[in-house]
């Protein structure tokens, strides 16, 4: 059996001799630990190493990272979205420390990868947004790591349009790239979203670099299958003309011989074969049914004055008529048996730019609101997105083409009434707040978190929103835009059993009073959900963490310097932080099983899918 989803810096040491001691090229793990009580081992700030350590500022120093096992030590590198990259060292994982930093001055970097003593970096020229010049492409810049713990440029590689998420392959011998070939700051460009593969040869300190680029087909191209549900086409008229230029990679993952790529604003994943790097199939994501379920939707902006407790402000509830369309950003695939299957975080995204929103709330604008009935006034809807504001009162519905087969055609717009009565389609908003599995081979939708989960033959709710409530960080200020944003998702295996590990990047928004926790370093959420068996996916646990947590990372106990399987969580926001986790403590920590026996987890009481 293949991998489930190996982390970047797991796999044969073909790259460099670095993976261990200094002429062996294997990896030395220490005898493993004990079991510690506490699932954090430790934790950097890496704030004080940031451009602009002014609190609240996101996305300095910390958003992704990769590890590297190199000279017996561990060595991460992060990246958060400024021109800089930060090396610590967590030999000691209870006193993590800063080694070295890169300034890309001219670049901002987006996401970095690592394999062997290899590391990749990748950079997007700071004028990508200018609307007065053409818009740059991209580029890898490639670095190894020496066992002294000092970086050294190997080699720059030129990709697509503002790379984005990126993973080596097992072997090492390929790079995957999303380039998400996102509009400049007008929309007046609309460069194509591609996937870079660049093919990695020779090693040591002779390995070369070859790009090779694919562009994504039209929804209607010969060979291309459409599976799934509810894939859409936007972007902007007189621009985007194509589905390449609409598609937006977030995400890549690799399994059973294909690569999968989530196109978040298109609502679909995309599946390429890696024997002939053909784009063979889009898979739409489809949505969730919130008339089906208890969700809190309406945003009552904090808790009242007199009133501390967040149960006051929590209010899910069934049989508001919307759907929320999956809109994935993170996704891990893996290997099981004869077939493959992906589960993907379901953040949704809106597209703003200057002159250009495709979000609008329901009951904004006076006579020229959406109006539609049984939805929060304050809940934001998707719209037309075009310039002309009048426009923007046609909300996006389900069709009345649903059982024809065509996921492409699943969606259209609602034209505005002559009086807000008139409204009768089911309005579409950005993402589902859950994690979903599917079978990566036939689309099929698996699982997903808002279904009733049946452990030892009793149902629970394990729904994401209300294990935040339980939790104690539940922020009902992002109630009615997209509520906690699910943003990334691991799949590892340990002790014989595989799970999947989500993060939540938006709960605790760090101004509520009367809730005993730390908001910057408890107020980040991670989920735990046991698929060994895909068909009956059940809850484990959950982990708080350091606010907005955004990149997951496995550690191998054979690279992990207690000797035990790792979680590292990379933190944006005003946490900007790195942290690893024992994650056999997570599974012990008693969280779960709290959460389980409490009110929040009874189905009778918050509906269920």
């Amino acid at each position: 059996m293949a991998a489930p989803f190996p982390s970047p810096s797991q796999g044969p040491l073909k790259p460099g001799r670095g993976n261990g001691s200094a002429g062996k090229g294997k990896p030395i793990a220490p005898p493993p630990q004990e079991a510690p009580a506490d699932p954090l081992l430790g934790r950097i700030d890496l704030t004080p190493y940031a451009i602009d350590a002014t609190p609240g500022e996101d996305g300095l120093v910390a958003e992704i990272s990769a590890s590297l096992y190199i000279g017996n030590k561990l060595y991460t590198i992060s990246s958060g979205g400024s021109n800089l990259v930060t090396l610590t060292t967590w030999k000691d994982p209870s006193n993590p420390q800063f080694v070295q930093q890169l300034d890309l001055s001219g670049f901002f970097t987006t996401s970095v990868a690592s394999f062997g003593n290899l590391i990749a970096i990748a950079a997007t020229p700071e004028n990508y947004e200018d609307p007065d010049i053409d818009t740059p492409e991209s580029q890898i810049r490639f670095y190894k790591l020496n066992p002294s713990g000092k970086l050294s440029k190997v080699a720059v590689v030129s990709t697509g349009f503002l790379t984005d998420g990126m993973r080596f392959s097992a072997d090492g011998r390929q790079l995957f790239i999303a380039n998400e070939g996102q509009p400049n700051s007008d929309f007046s460009a609309d460069p194509v979203g591609s996937v870079s593969i660049i093919n990695l040869s020779g090693q040591g300190g002779n390995i070369s670099f070859e790009e090779d680029e694919i562009i994504f087909p039209d929804l209607n191209a010969s060979g291309v299958d459409l599976l799934g549900s509810g894939i859409r086409f936007s972007g902007k008229t007189g621009v985007t003309s194509s589905f390449g230029q609409d598609a937006e990679p977030e995400y890549v993952s690799a399994a059973g011989g294909y690569l999968f790529v989530t196109l978040q604003e298109s609502n679909t994943v995309a599946r390429i074969d890696l024997a002939t790097n053909q784009v063979e199939a889009y898979i739409g994501l489809g949505w969730v049914d919130y008339s089906q379920v208890s969700v809190d939707l309406d945003d009552r902006d904090g808790p009242p004055a007199n009133d501390l407790s967040y149960s006051a402000i929590f209010d899910p509830l069934e049989g508001q008529k919307v759907v929320g369309l999956r809109m994935a950003d993170g996704i891990a695939a893996w290997e099981q048996g004869s077939n493959v299957y992906f589960i993907t975080a379901n953040e949704g995204d809106a597209r703003e730019y200057d002159g250009y929103l495709d979000e609008r709330r329901n009951g904004s604008g006076g006579a020229s609101a959406l109006n539609y009935e049984s939805v929060p006034d304050r809940y934001k809807l998707i719209v037309e997105n075009a310039e002309n504001d009048a426009l923007r009162t046609q909300g996006l519905v389900l069709s009345d083409k649903l059982a024809d087969g065509d996921p492409s055609n699943d969606l259209e717009f609602e034209p505005a009434p002559d009086s807000p009565s008139t409204r009768t389609g089911t309005p579409v908003s950005f993402g589902s707040r859950s994690l979903s599995l599917f079978d990566g081979l036939t689309g099929e939708l698996v699982w997903d978190s808002w279904m009733a989960d049946t452990i030892e033959g009793k149902d629970y709710n394990t729904s994401l929103q209300n294990i935040a409530q339980f939790a104690g960080i539940y922020d009902d200020g992002r109630s009615d835009d997209k509520g906690v944003e699910p943003e990334s998702v691991v799949v590892l295996e340990y002790e014989g059993r595989r799970y999947a590990v989500g993060s939540m990047e938006r709960t605790t928004a760090g101004d509520k009073t009367g809730v005993a926790i730390d908001p910057v370093t408890q107020g980040g959420l991670l989920v735990v959900y046991d698929i060994t068996d895909v068909n009956d996916v059940d809850f484990v646990t959950y982990q708080q963490v350091s606010r907005s947590p955004e990149g997951l990372e496995v550690i191998r106990a054979a690279q992990s310097p207690t000797g035990r399987l790792l979680l590292g969580v990379s933190a944006e926001f005003d946490s900007n932080s790195v942290e690893f986790l024992d994650f056999g403590a997570v599974l012990n920590n008693g969280n779960g099983a709290a959460y389980l026996a409490s009110t929040y987890a009874d189905p009778m009481e918050y509906a269920t899918l």
